[in-house]
């Protein structure tokens, strides 16, 4: 791979850009309609900066991808236009075309009719055209020529608001990020606010509601005027504190410094989401310790009211609607209970009835769902995975009483592309893993009435080749999904396409048996190669781990240093866990293989972006290589610490055959784990030639890089003390044998 790109390179790039495009294998069919130089784009007079934007966004398009320059005109008589649209693309809305009717509600829907001589586009509303005009990039993007099937239908979107937070920093968005959130058929952003004028990219804040957390200055206003400016919506995430609880003397002025401040200085936001761990109160009911975590005595074993859906959460929610729809009548309030999946159904489903009927309710889609794994062992969807399409049990117990109660129901989706299976990735490059997820996701809308979709959390979203993948698939009216990812391997890859489809299976496959448990999504699986292995180092004895000093999770952050796997408690689950991990790495490997095959053969068309599409499916396969390395030596050394202390583990020779030992004692093991950390050492290192062509491997909103050559030294430098740990051990065992 070549060494292009260094650490945050990727802010850098212009989303939106277009090279110059040369036909795909997609243009073998004849385009119906041919658009050149001799056209016209013809829009309404207005003063709309959407409308200038999505008009200039085509210009641009056209003239950077093929060199075709029609001329830009607006125009005081769209019905004069209408009736001579020879040579022209016409970019209208509902209210222009009095003749033409769209039936969806979605203000994102529109109607497009190609001729062979026209184009004309209607939207639902402004953001309908935009959506039209992106529509029809696309089209030509998957051909590589300014030619266009001819089609007359109406497109609307399936869910709406479509969500995401930053990927390309926490909190911060970029107009040409806008573009790109935009481009994705995405609709709406989320920014996270602990104060009604700050969000939580900047300084840290002694005062905020988690330790640690930032505090920096957010003008709201502006960002909700700059994302209007691309068709977006803004959501606030809150971490505002909600010490006082709902029927105490002064709670309404209490609230109305927060929530009401925020919403009266800013009306326009679209709507703020709650969350049990960022919205825990003083509540009374007594399954809790009645006290937000933060403040909860270590003695006090109970949970505290943000993990548990406490009866009193709609006192609070009716407070906080009032003071918010005080400014704001048309806000959108979310109630997401991701935080009390574990408990009891009756009591999560007791909580929904007493919801107030006008909110809206988030849920969580694949997670808190047992499997069972071939061998018989039953684990759980700890946190978001594409492991399992969905939807979990606890989705369609809330799911179905929200249709039975008429509140509006959205999901926590994560189909931006990326999960907790692999932190530190822009995404994850299987996208017939994820077409599951989208037929689970569409089903839903028939059988719950599912509208919206929160398509990320604080990892954010990067675009990638699964963007229009996933829009095609929440859109009416699109290609069926085989027939767009077949597409999209073609523009992508040209005439090798049957074998990258092929590869996508394989790595589609191996995500599929990836076991989302919390030791490891909090562990290798966060931070990929830079998850050390340890001997007996506590996390106070080792080196302080590189970071910048405004992440919001610094340092070790959300991950956990110290592997917990005590190995011989419970050996079938790791044994199964390794087994996974094993075919994950075997599915990755061939995958990878293949990409490389293609890309290293000097016949084949080499089209822009396939090297980073090899880079990061090298790197995922890299981070699972550490996280199998990280089983086998916590394996390994359980055993040598049993072996030293004189026990024999009943399950021994079960745990060695997984090594490919036939029998062990302390100089086999030395032997095995050294050479495991040369392995590791050899895949930090390739992990870091990954990086080089994609500086968004490594990157992760909330904690930055949590992989870079930094990192790399600090892993591989706690590799050599850890071996440097195991021979004195190995050493002392002999001299007291002696």
């Amino acid at each position: 791979m070549s060494n292009n790109s260094s650490l945050y390179d990727f802010r850098n790039w212009d989303f939106s850009v277009t090279q110059r495009l040369s036909p795909t294998p997609n243009a073998d069919k004849k385009a119906g309609c041919v658009i050149d130089n001799d056209w016209e784009i013809v829009l309404p007079v207005t003063n709309s900066r959407l409308v200038k934007y999505y008009s200039q966004d085509l210009f641009s398009f056209l003239a950077d991808s093929f060199c075709v320059c029609p001329r830009v005109r607006y125009t005081e008589n769209c019905a004069n236009e209408l009736k001579s649209r020879q040579r022209k693309i016409l970019l209208m809305t509902e209210k222009d075309c009095p003749d033409i009717s769209i039936s969806s509600e979605q203000a994102g829907a529109f109607y497009i009719d190609v001729k062979e001589d026209s184009v004309l586009i209607v939207g639902k509303s402004e953001r309908g055209t935009a959506q039209g005009v992106y529509y029809l990039e696309d089209m030509m993007r998957l051909r590589g020529d300014a030619g266009l099937e001819l089609e007359s239908v109406e497109h609307a979107p399936l869910f709406s608001p479509r969500m995401t937070h930053s990927g390309f920093e926490l909190d911060t968005f970029t107009d040409e990020f806008l573009s790109a959130v935009a481009h994705a058929g995405m609709d709406s952003i989320i920014v996270y606010s602990g104060h009604p004028d700050m969000n939580l990219r900047g300084f840290e804040d002694p005062d905020a509601l988690w330790p640690g957390a930032g505090r920096g200055y957010c003008d709201f206003n502006n960002l909700v005027w700059r994302a209007e400016g691309y068709g977006l919506d803004v959501y606030v995430y809150s971490h505002m504190k909600c010490d006082i609880h709902p029927e105490e003397e002064g709670a309404e002025e209490y609230y109305e410094q927060s929530f009401g401040t925020l919403f009266k200085k800013c009306p326009k936001i679209k709507g703020i989401i709650f969350v049990g761990e960022t919205f825990e109160f003083p509540s009374k009911d007594t399954h809790t310790s009645g006290i937000r975590k933060q403040l909860k005595p270590k003695e006090d074993t109970r949970v505290s009211p943000g993990w548990y859906p406490c009866y009193d959460y709609p006192v609070l929610l009716e407070l906080v609607k009032k003071t918010i729809t005080k400014y704001a009548p048309d806000a959108d309030i979310v109630f997401w209970s991701y935080n009390w999946g574990w408990a009891p159904k009756d009591a999560r489903l007791a909580l929904i009835e007493a919801l107030p009927s006008d909110i809206t309710l988030l849920i969580t889609f694949d997670m808190w769902h047992f499997l069972q794994d071939s061998s018989g062992i039953r684990y759980k969807i700890a946190d978001y995975s594409i492991s399992f399409p969905g939807p979990a049990q606890v989705f369609v117990d809330e799911a179905q009483k929200a249709k039975e109660l008429g509140i509006k129901l959205y999901a926590m989706s994560n189909t931006g592309g990326r999960t907790w299976d692999m932190g530190s990735a822009p995404y994850l490059p299987a996208p017939q893993q994820w077409q599951k997820r989208y037929d689970k996701l569409r089903l839903a809308k028939e059988e719950y009435g599912l509208c919206g979709l929160m398509e990320n959390h604080h990892y954010g979203w990067m675009p990638s080749f699964l963007d229009l993948f996933a829009k095609n698939a929440f859109t009416t009216s699109g290609k069926s999904d085989s027939e767009m990812l077949e597409a999209i391997a073609k523009r992508d890859w040209g005439e090798a396409y049957k074998s990258v489809l092929e590869a996508w299976k394989h790595f589609s496959d191996g995500m599929s048996l990836v076991v989302a448990s919390d030791i490891d999504q909090y562990g290798p699986y966060r931070c990929g190669p830079s998850y050390p292995l340890l001997f007996t180092q506590t996390a106070q004895e080792l080196p302080e781990f590189p970071t910048v000093p405004w992440a919001w999770h610094r340092g070790f952050g959300i991950w956990r240093p110290i592997y917990p796997d005590k190995v011989l408690n419970d050996p079938d689950n790791t044994l199964m866990r390794l087994r996974r991990l094993e075919a994950v790495n075997d599915s990755f490997e061939r995958g990878v293989a293949i990409l490389k095959d293609i890309y290293t053969d000097d016949a084949a068309v080499k089209f822009d972006g396939c090297e980073r599409q090899l880079a990061v499916a090298d790197y995922i396969r890299c981070s699972y290589v550490t996280a199998k390395h990280v089983i086998q030596w916590q394996i390994a050394k359980q055993l040598l610490f049993a072996y030293t202390d004189e026990e024999q583990p009943k399950d021994t020779e079960k745990l060695l055959k997984a090594l490919s030992l036939s029998s062990y004692n302390e100089q086999i093991l030395l032997d095995y784990m050294t050479e495991i950390a040369r392995s590791e050492t050899e895949n930090v290192c390739h992990a870091l030639e990954c990086q080089k062509t994609d500086s968004r491997l490594g990157f992760e909103a909330s904690m930055e890089y949590v992989f870079n050559p930094e990192t790399a030294e600090w892993k591989n430098r706690t590799t050599e003390d850890s071996v440097l740990l195991l021979k004195k051990y190995v050493c002392d065992i002999g001299k007291k044998a002696d």
